[in-house]
Formats: structure tokens, sequence, C-alpha cells
């Protein structure tokens, strides 16, 4: 199915995850995996292992895949914040954008994950309660429709990791063993 538009990726989205939230997993309990990022280190430290610990996930679970990024920008000035922290969304493959009452949501897809790509992402979630900068009150959800698998790096502290397919929750699970929460 190509997804061109709003409704096309919620379709495929229903299809694949059920119908949950757009906002947060923390509501699912089969096949979530909550991993720790930041632990019980302080400011600049605790940011430098939850970026660390978001590459290795996101590289775990989209390396040499394509990605979807569902990004809600919590404040109008949220898409000037992703840019001043290098997210240049004119680069993407598709992207297309929604708006809600009280947000907008920006759809990215880029044909072949990085972690490079997405950097500004992970790095603007982890320093937002942390203040520092870069930073934007977002939220993302880094989206592969054909594993089934959804990364939603929360803040600083953690993020979530949901799945469909119970083998790759396993290997999940397995790989990152001593981060879980």
């Amino acid at each position: 199915m190509e997804i061109k538009n709003k409704d096309a990726y919620d379709r495929i989205f229903l299809d694949r995850f059920g119908d949950i939230s757009k906002i947060t997993l923390s509501n699912i309990k089969k096949y979530r995996i909550r991993i720790d990022l930041g632990e019980d280190l302080e400011d600049e430290s605790k940011a430098k292992q939850a970026l660390k610990r978001s590459n290795a996930v996101l590289d775990f679970c989209f390396k040499g895949k394509g990605i979807w990024l569902q990004i809600i920008l919590w404040d109008n000035d949220g898409l000037t914040a992703l840019k001043n922290a290098g997210m240049n969304p004119d680069e993407a493959d598709k992207s297309f954008e929604w708006n809600e009452d009280d947000y907008n949501i920006l759809y990215l897809y880029y044909e072949e994950y990085s972690f490079q790509k997405v950097l500004p992402l992970a790095l603007s979630v982890i320093n937002y309660d942390l203040t520092f900068t870069p930073s934007a009150n977002i939220t993302c959800y880094f989206v592969d429709f054909g594993e089934p698998v959804i990364v939603n790096i929360y803040d600083d502290r953690g993020c979530d990791i949901y799945s469909t397919n119970g083998e790759f929750a396993d290997a999940v699970n397995a790989c990152f063993s001593s981060w879980l929460n």
C-alpha cells in the first residue's frame, strides 16, 4: 500500500498495530518493552547516555529498513525548533502534514534509516525536560510497518518499543535485557 496522506497512513497503522494511542505507548501491556535510557545519572552524563542508548535501540529496530516518523508538534514553534536542531523535513523521501485542533503532525518517510537522519529528533526529545538545547516539545513515533515496530523515546529517562511480532519483542528483550525497566 502506497502511503501518500494521513488517511492511508492511519489505515496501515491500524492494520499493523491495532487501535492504539498515537501519543503514548505506555498503556500497552503485551509486547511493549520499556528501556531505561538515562537511568540515575545527572545532567550532561544522563543526556549522553540516553542518546547513546537511543542510537543502539533505533539501530537494532530499523537498520537497513525504511522508517516512518510520526512527529507531533505540540508548540507552534516545534518545526522551527526541529530545524534549529538540524532536522530538514525537505530531505525526507516522503512527507505530509496534518493539522489537529491542538497540534500539528508531521509525517516523514526515509527509504533507508540512519541514526544521523533521526539524531535531531532523538536529541530534541532527550534534551527537552533537561532544558538543554537543542530541544523541541514533540512526541515522535519511529515506525516500521514491515516488522511491525514502533519506538517512542518519551524523554531522557526512557523509551517504549512495541511490536505485534512476539519474536521481535523477544529479540529486543534479549538484546537490551540489562537496560529493561
